[in-house]
């Protein structure tokens, strides 16, 4: 009996990454085995650029959809649209190897594993972003936790609906606290084993410490005021001068 997998896509104007990163998805189909059926669902927050239609024009993409904002938003309406009994969540500015999804799903054959998820390294060889997200995606599990990437993670649909969810209203407040949400208290939710995969590697756009300032250019972006402590302080201090 074959295992239906729905992959799902957020982007925001992402024209310069998102043919890399299908044409890495269509390569890792084609190499899993047959026992897998798969749908491609984009969900783009309205690029004004031509992600979308680079999208439409991919043939290993079956659905573009437009969603609101917000990366929980985005991820949460990929479950909602979402045929499969399995959803890989991937990012637009990431590009996946062959054995990706062979690697990642496997352990979704045992049916006590609700997510299974693999490392996301950089594009480069030294970036320090992806060194620090390994270093905690690799020595987390020693202690007991997981930092599940959104970028490279495969949950089963029934488990991420019983499980409540991610929680939408923390879409759209600081980044850590959305990355906080998504990577780390989600998962300790699900009713089911959590699997850190480490072939199921994947490698990210040397952008991502950037974002952390300029996160309305990513995928569902919306205005993170990342340092919002620190423009709280700076306004502070600005009024003082005034008085």
């Amino acid at each position: 009996m074959s295992l239906q997998i729905s992959i799902t896509l957020p982007s925001l104007n992402e024209q310069r990454h998102i043919t890399g990163c299908l044409d890495s998805l269509e390569a890792s189909i084609e190499a899993a085995p047959d026992r897998y059926e798969f749908e491609v669902i984009v969900l783009d927050s309205y690029s004004d650029d031509a992600t979308a239609r680079i999208a439409r024009a991919h043939p290993v993409v079956d659905c573009v959809d437009f969603v609101e904002p917000g990366i929980l938003h985005a991820r949460h309406r990929g479950f909602e649209l979402a045929h499969g009994d399995v959803v890989v969540a991937v990012d637009a500015d990431s590009v996946y190897p062959p054995g990706f999804l062979e690697a990642l799903l496997a352990p979704l054959e045992d049916d006590d594993v609700a997510l299974t998820y693999g490392p996301v390294g950089g594009e480069k060889r030294g970036n320090v972003d992806a060194a620090i997200r390994l270093a905690m995606q690799y020595g987390l599990p020693l202690l007991g936790l997981d930092w599940v990437s959104g970028s490279n993670r495969a949950i089963r649909t029934e488990a991420y609906f019983d499980a409540g969810g991610y929680r939408l209203e923390r879409d759209g407040q600081a980044l850590l606290r959305v990355m906080i949400e998504e990577q780390l208290l989600f998962p300790r939710r699900l009713d089911g084993e959590v699997e850190f995969v480490p072939e199921a590697h994947s490698a990210q756009s040397a952008r991502t410490l950037e974002q952390l300032f300029f996160l309305d250019e990513k995928e569902g972006g919306v205005d993170w005021d990342v340092i919002k402590p620190y423009e709280s302080y700076r306004r502070y201090r600005e009024k003082l001068r005034l008085r």
